[in-house]
């Protein structure tokens, strides 16, 4: 297929001479049951099938046809053909040596399976790391939930993040509810116009970020030992994962059912549980909860699958880890 419809954009209403070739296409590749006499017209019929095709690549379902659903119809059947069977080989290789019980989060899809016993039991849309700040792939084990975590801001985030933001306003740090240490271990106060000054400069303080509906880090932590430095936490911009692209973290995996999935543990793994009933109504003060016994988790990289209703899923090599397969023209 050829061609940049109506300049990168194409919406149901619209006529143009593309939508016998995408409708040809969408019927080769099952998202439309049958040909329908639409012309040249993008039918109501046509975008549901473009829905269709945009709900399996991991796009908004929205029926526009623009640059990235057109990217993804350019793909040549042999070229999904390979890339199915490749991700095929890889995810049955790396799920037989996997335990009854694991978390797996796949990064390009944006989404967290929890398995006990051999079953899913909950599953999750989650948002990853940004392409220049990527969540890495893993293996480790859950040890710990922390219940209203504080948020110990690392360097480099602070130097990118929060330092702009406080030169432009000195009362962010009080706003977000941050406190600030020396490094040996004292509170640091000072006024707005200070932190304004200071944030010019070397900055020479550890910044914490008190529990709280501020928090970075939501409600929930699921620790587990890395070198990255990186978990998985709940947030408070739930808004975020109505986007289909949700590369938005500096490397941490946020969880939008982070509840669920602290409920799920504390009813069967926590080795304190009635600490844990005691606690729920208590947002501010932070508490370690141990596990009985260590949570595997793996963080994966596949950008193709079958799903368990035989349909085949696509996704964007958002950290562009593979060579280009789409055939664009």
């Amino acid at each position: 297929m050829a061609g940049n419809p109506s300049r990168g954009w194409l919406r149901p209403g619209d006529n143009h001479s593309l939508i016998p070739q995408i409708t040809q296409r969408l019927l080769w590749l099952g998202d439309l049951p049958h040909y329908p006499d639409n012309g040249y017209d993008y039918s109501d019929t046509l975008a549901t099938a473009v829905r269709h095709f945009q709900l399996r690549h991991g796009l908004k379902e929205d029926a526009v046809i623009g640059p990235n659903t057109l990217y993804w119809l350019n793909m040549s059947p042999r070229t999904r053909a390979t890339l199915l069977a490749q991700m095929f080989v890889a995810e049955t290789r790396y799920r037989a040596q996997l335990p009854d019980s694991y978390i797996l989060v796949n990064v390009p899809a944006y989404h967290l399976q929890l398995v006990d016993e051999g079953s899913t039991v909950l599953q999750s849309k989650v948002m990853v790391g940004l392409p220049y700040r990527q969540t890495p792939l893993l293996e480790s084990r859950i040890s710990s939930v922390v219940l209203n975590p504080g948020w110990h801001v690392p360097r480099s985030i602070l130097r990118k993040d929060l330092l702009p933001h406080i030169r432009k306003d000195g009362n962010y740090l009080n706003q977000r509810n941050f406190r600030v240490f020396d490094y040996q271990g004292n509170l640091v106060e000072q006024t707005p116009e200070q932190w304004q000054q200071l944030a010019y400069g070397r900055f020479p303080y550890r910044v914490v970020q008190q529990p709280g509906a501020h928090s970075a880090l939501g409600r929930f932590k699921f620790h587990f030992e890395n070198s990255f430095d990186v978990y998985l936490h709940d947030t408070p911009e739930k808004q975020l994962f109505n986007r289909a692209d949700r590369a938005l973290s500096s490397g941490c995996v946020r969880v939008e059912k982070a509840n669920e999935l602290a409920q799920w543990l504390a009813q069967h793994r926590l080795r304190d549980p009635r600490k844990w009933h005691d606690m729920q109504q208590d947002f501010h003060t932070t508490q370690w909860f141990a596990l009985t016994q260590p949570l595997p988790v793996y963080i994966v990289y596949w950008t193709a699958w079958v799903d368990q209703q035989g349909t085949a899923q696509f996704r964007d090599d958002i950290y562009h880890k593979f060579s280009s397969v789409a055939e664009l023209r």
